[in-house]
């Protein structure tokens, strides 16, 4: 199914009688269309000229990356006000909706009126340097302060899931890193990962399964295989009773989220071939999941939808696990809303399209809606440096190429699942979260040759608050569920982060070009005028 809305010149306003400019035009003729203007036609001449000036700063790949320290040194000497006053005028207003929630109303109102929908995001986030144990801080002293500082982000999601509800189909974005222990995540990773390579090195054959023996055999390689429990566990796994388990199989028996399985892992020896949690570690696991289920039902109570992010490779199972276990919790019933809490899935990673349809599996076996975010991926730089210091294989696609045919096969995998289905009956739904236009026309496409109306509710799009809105606005002109994330908090805590963010995503940024030609001329328009402008009329766009 494909829309078309009417553009005219705006040269020429429209006459009472009717505008024998209009015509009839379709998404892909407008994302094409040199003429069409809708992203920038409404802004402010002042607004242009500093989406301009940071649109440049982006592309000064020295800036970004010695912005981090030059903020150091600032706060060092304490000149940090006339620096923060600098980038909350430039980088701050262009990418961010505000310092708290409340002040992100306006900003996502106003995308509203464009037919885009927003993603509240807190934008708080943690990682080891900042959570490891200080030398004058015990181990039990270092968890309280991380289960304290957690509590207090939980709090803060509340109030972002508040304000997110009061505008229908909205979402608060949520990070898990800042909801319990970083540490404890990255061991929960590392079981996991090792786990897995354990499940591989016994499919001696590769058939991606294993029978009785070769489960017992790595049921006796966990950190506490309790007396007797693997002939138990095995038949748990066997749910088609056909005496093999594939590896979706095994990690939804062998998982962290029952207090049986929970046990399994619990260190007790350790030359364990896999390496396990401490009784304490399970503990604050368990108290993160209990932090991210009272979210999940205030989501649920106020028709409001979760996006958790993807974060980086030494944390991502973890995250990932975890969130298929609250989507087999929160997804398993159609809402009249969708799904309540989405994955994200970084394509950029070579593990990326067999993590994927191992959970389309999982999702199918247990009876709940995937709800997945698509994402090239946002630690290219620092992932690939980490994996240089430790001498590890390097997790990310050889060249560009290689991203670009992983992201678009994974769109098309989900598109072809959910093929005629509508949002009461769909197993899947998808986020096509990218700033490439070549993606967006690919998902466009493939959703109208099968049928897939742009405002379904089955596949949507996403974009960051203050690049590319070309795409977003000209998606949202033509009923597509479009999304920005809107970005928000203290200036000092938000900009180390988008600063981060732009140093892994100066590309992106810099190819920006057919965005900085266009505010350009629309700049050159106003100041000197022009005859050659044409746009999408926002009565006809929503």
């Amino acid at each position: 199914m494909l829309t078309t809305v009417m553009t005219h010149s705006t040269s020429e306003a429209p006459s009472s009688g009717g505008d024998t400019n209009k015509k009839q035009t379709t998404v892909f003729e407008d994302l094409d269309s040199k003429d069409n203007r809708i992203a920038v036609a409404t802004k402010a001449t002042g607004d242009i000229m500093v989406a301009l000036l940071v649109y440049n700063m982006c592309t000064w790949t020295w800036l970004i990356k010695l912005a981090p320290g030059m903020i150091s040194v600032a706060e060092a000497v304490h000149l940090s006000s006339p620096v923060y006053w600098v980038i909350r005028k430039t980088f701050f207003a262009q990418f961010c909706g505000g310092e708290t929630a409340k002040d992100c109303v306006k900003t996502m109102e106003s995308l509203k009126t464009f037919g885009v929908n927003s993603i509240l995001d807190l934008s708080l986030e943690e990682d080891l340097e900042a959570t490891s144990s200080s030398t004058t801080q015990s181990d039990e002293q270092t968890r309280q302060r991380l289960n304290k500082h957690a509590d207090n982000v939980a709090e803060q999601i509340r109030t972002c899931i508040e304000t997110a509800s009061h505008q229908p189909q909205a979402f608060a974005a949520v990070k898990i890193t800042a909801l319990g222990s970083p540490l404890v995540l990255q061991q929960v990773t590392t079981t996991l990962r090792v786990l897995e390579e354990a499940f591989e090195s016994l499919d001696i054959i590769s058939t991606g399964r294993l029978d009785k023996a070769g489960f017992t055999a790595l049921a006796g390689m966990l950190p506490n295989p309790m007396n007797g429990s693997a002939d138990r566990l095995f038949q748990e796994a066997d749910s088609d009773k056909d005496g093999y388990v594939d590896w979706v199989d095994v990690k939804s028996t062998l998982s962290f989220h029952t207090r049986e399985s929970r046990e399994l892992f619990l260190t007790a020896e350790p030359s364990a071939r896999i390496p396990g949690l401490t009784k304490e570690d399970l503990h604050d696991y368990e108290v993160m999941l209990h932090r991210l289920e009272a979210l999940c039902d205030q989501a649920l109570g106020t028709h409001t939808r979760l996006m958790v992010d993807a974060e980086q490779t030494y944390f991502q199972l973890a995250i990932n696990t975890t969130v298929l276990h609250l989507q087999q919790k929160y997804n398993a019933k159609a809402h009249a809303d969708g799904p309540l809490i989405f994955n994200t899935y970084q394509m950029y990673l070579k593990s990326a399209p067999k993590h994927l349809r191992d959970d389309y599996r999982h999702s199918q076996r247990n009876g709940y809606v995937l709800a997945a975010k698509l994402v090239r991926g946002a630690y290219l730089n620092s992932e690939r440096q980490r994996t240089k210091d430790l001498g590890l294989a390097d997790p990310i696609c050889d060249g560009i190429e290689a991203t670009h045919m992983a992201y678009d096969a994974g769109v098309q995998f989900l598109l072809h699942k959910i093929g005629s289905a509508t949002l009461a009956t769909t197993g899947v739904v998808v986020v096509v979260a990218s700033h490439n236009k070549a993606s967006v026309v690919k998902a466009c496409r493939q959703m109208q040759a099968l049928g897939i109306a742009p405002g379904e509710g089955v596949v949507m799009f996403g974009q960051l608050l203050g690049m590319y809105d070309q795409l977003s606005y000209t998606l949202g002109a033509h009923g597509y569920g479009i999304y920005k994330y809107v970005p928000y908090g203290p200036i000092q805590k938000v900009i180390p982060y988008l600063l981060r963010r732009a140093q892994e995503n100066s590309a992106v940024l810099g190819a920006a070009g057919a965005e900085r030609a266009m505010l350009w001329e629309e700049l050159k328009i106003r100041l000197w005028g022009s005859n050659k402008q044409n746009t999408i009329q926002n009565s006809s766009a929503l």
